[in-house]
């Protein structure tokens, strides 16, 4: 047994050893390999990441609850755990603790890489698809224009009376699984095949100012269960963009506008248009306030209740720690690659109004 005990006890000091001379080769390998993102294009984000992605799906997607959501929950527990057990002792080993901390850290980014991470240095979606990202004012406006029309469109589709919000009838189950049966992104080859659960954290998500996640661990995509049907839509679709290897924010909601624009059913499409209209209006906001605010004029006031709603829904859930959170998350997206942060998400908006003038806006019609 003492054999045994040593046995282990050199094992375990060896792999922690292994792990922390990991980190700065780790370090200098990420270094190095996101100047190449030729190389991760093909070699990673279309062979490697997709075969990875399905081997989790096969485990994961008939299990009708978070994976993910259960691991982060066991971390966190465990974690508390450690902490608790660490300050109840007489001297703290701080050496111990240091190399364990260490330790665990090179593992985490180990796996977070190559499950998900060199996702993040792939070679940007405007460029595959040939897309001038560079606009106006006036493309912006035009833009903002066709969005709203399109939006009035579908609102009388939905909404007998114009003062009035689009209700939809059917549960977030079956709207998941409408998406996820129409999924696509014909634009480019994308080889994954996506899918959606919701999260067992849908209140503390609400909290910490998230609609949804991908988890990097398990790669499924998760939803916040807790959102507005509308705001539950096009999250849903972007999570699932994210499944495709898309780590761009943007990107991801992007692909998330063009799936439910192009979608069979119309509430969906309204989320996809009403969606875009949302940051669009932002974004001529910032540079034209006054034409901002006399263009949205000419918008349904139902729509602007749908909106309404959603924003109502967030400030509920406002408090002094989501902040905080956000800028965490903030960091977290600038160490990886995205050098505008949260703001990235936005970016959107070249997207959609490169892909609308290459379309000509006539490809998209509304019965």
């Amino acid at each position: 047994m003492a054999n045994l005990k040593l046995c282990h006890f050199r094992f375990m000091k060896k792999t922690h050893l292994i792990l922390i001379l990991l980190l700065p080769m780790q370090w200098l390998g990420l270094s190095f390999i996101k100047n190449y993102p030729s190389w991760i294009e093909t070699n990673y984000s279309q062979k490697l990441y997709p075969l990875l992605f399905n081997i989790y799906r096969f485990f994961f997607n008939k299990i009708p609850f978070s994976i993910g959501d259960l691991f982060y929950g066991f971390i966190i527990i465990y974690i508390l755990k450690e902490i608790i057990v660490m300050f109840k002792r007489k001297k703290i080993k701080w050496l111990t603790v240091i190399r364990n901390v260490l330790s665990i850290l090179s593992l985490i980014l180990l796996i977070f890489n190559i499950n998900w991470g060199l996702n993040y240095y792939r070679i940007p979606l405007h460029n595959k698809l040939n897309y001038n990202i560079n606009y106006d004012e006036a493309q912006l406006e035009k833009t903002f224009d066709f969005l709203v029309i399109a939006s009035n469109k579908l609102h009388k589709k939905l909404s007998n009376v114009d003062s009035v919000a689009v209700r939809i009838s059917y549960s977030k189950d079956i709207i998941a699984q409408k998406i996820e049966d129409e999924f696509n992104f014909d634009l480019y080859e994308l080889k994954p095949n996506p899918y959606l659960k919701n999260s067992l954290w849908g209140t503390l998500l609400s909290y910490m100012g998230y609609a949804g996640y991908l988890n990097p661990f398990t790669l499924e995509s998760q939803a916040n269960s807790k959102i507005p049907k509308l705001n539950y839509m096009i999250t849903s679709a972007h999570e699932m963009a994210h499944q495709l290897g898309i780590a761009s924010e943007s990107e991801a909601n992007f692909i998330a506008f063009y799936n439910c624009i192009n979608h069979s059913d119309p509430f969906i499409q309204y989320s996809g248009y009403t969606f875009a209209l949302r940051y669009c209006y932002s974004d001529l906001y910032n540079v034209n306030p006054e034409k901002a605010k006399a263009k949205i004029q000419a918008l349904k006031s139902g729509i602007l209740n749908n909106l309404l709603e959603i924003s109502q829904f967030w400030k509920r859930y406002s408090n002094p720690y989501e902040p905080i959170i956000k800028k965490g998350y903030d960091s977290y997206l600038k160490a990886n690659g995205q050098s505008q942060g949260i703001k990235s998400y936005n970016d959107m908006v070249s997207l959609v109004i490169a892909y609308l003038e290459k379309e000509s806006l006539q490809l998209i019609k509304i019965d």
